[in-house]
């Protein structure tokens, strides 16, 4: 694909589009890592209303950023305060997805500095995500040594045994 990206916040009317990137993201880089019940056509809905409820905060909005190509949705992004109180960092990556026609084109990079540009922040990653951890450590983002089983934290058998590593820049 071409390197003609815009990044943007997103606008009001966008939960559709912002849920089919999510969740279509979510079914290109997960497959073989989360169960095929966070693509389906229910949890499509979900992340629709989901996003619904984002866009309607200006806060939320604020933190977020949309990508496009050729007048087309292709990656979504967002920060927010972290969600550990035992790290020292203003911000934490919530999200950023591309859709796979896009990996290495620099649009997740492009992303990634909108947001935060060299801020300190934090994240959390799949360990099963190679690809995923080597960008984050591209820009400057190391494992602190927080692990978390999703299974346990959202108590889902499905999820027993899918790791989730923390990584902190700053």
């Amino acid at each position: 694909m071409s390197g003609d990206y815009t990044i943007r916040h997103p606008r009001m009317d966008e939960a559709k589009e912002l849920a089919c990137v999510h969740v279509k993201a979510w079914e290109q880089a997960y497959s073989g890592i989360l169960p095929e019940a966070f693509w389906n056509e229910q949890a499509y809905e979900r992340r629709i209303e989901s996003w619904r409820q984002m866009l309607a905060d200006p806060a939320h909005r604020a933190r977020t950023r949309v990508t496009e190509a050729d007048g087309e949705v292709v990656g979504i992004a967002q920060i927010g305060p972290p969600r550990e109180d035992d790290i020292d960092v203003d911000h934490e990556l919530y999200m950023i997805y591309l859709l796979a026609a896009h990996h290495g084109s620099g649009a997740a990079a492009e992303m990634l500095t909108e947001l935060l540009n060299d801020k300190a922040a934090s994240l959390w990653v799949f360990k099963d995500n190679p690809r995923a951890v080597r960008f984050y450590r591209k820009h400057g983002f190391e494992p602190d040594g927080a692990e978390k089983d999703l299974g346990e934290e959202e108590n889902d058998p499905s999820l027993q045994g899918v790791l989730e590593i923390r990584m902190v820049r700053g």
